[in-house]
């Protein structure tokens, strides 16, 4: 009975984390200079598709993995490692694209958009 309750109760915790997460974007700063915001993505959940006007920088809280399905349907699997900013071209976002959490935590990322001065 005791593995059963504890089976139990870890399931209805992991209900309670699922009923809490939101996928969401939360914008920090926006100017002619720059663009920040935090982007949380809940475990295989995906962000609807979209492009990038400029190259960025993502910086992610946790580690894990994004896959990114292009609309032409190439996909490529961007590795994210806790606290180590990656870079990202302005090419790399022009094409259309959707981003999905392929893991069991959320992942959040501060995203830095470089937007280019004259």
């Amino acid at each position: 009975m005791s593995k059963f309750l504890t089976f139990y109760l870890l399931l209805l915790s992991q209900f309670a984390f699922a009923e809490t997460c939101e996928t969401k974007r939360e914008l920090f700063i926006e100017n002619a200079a720059t663009k920040v915001w935090k982007t949380t993505i809940c475990p295989q959940q995906q962000l609807p598709f979209h492009t990038h006007e400029y190259a960025r920088v993502v910086i992610p809280e946790e580690t894990g993995s994004l896959k990114v399905t292009y609309a032409s349907g190439h996909e490529v699997m961007i590795t994210l490692e806790k606290q180590v900013p990656i870079f990202l071209s302005k090419v790399q976002g022009q094409e259309s694209h959707q981003d999905l959490n392929t893991g069991n935590n959320a992942l959040h990322v501060t995203v830095i958009e470089l937007r280019e001065q004259g």
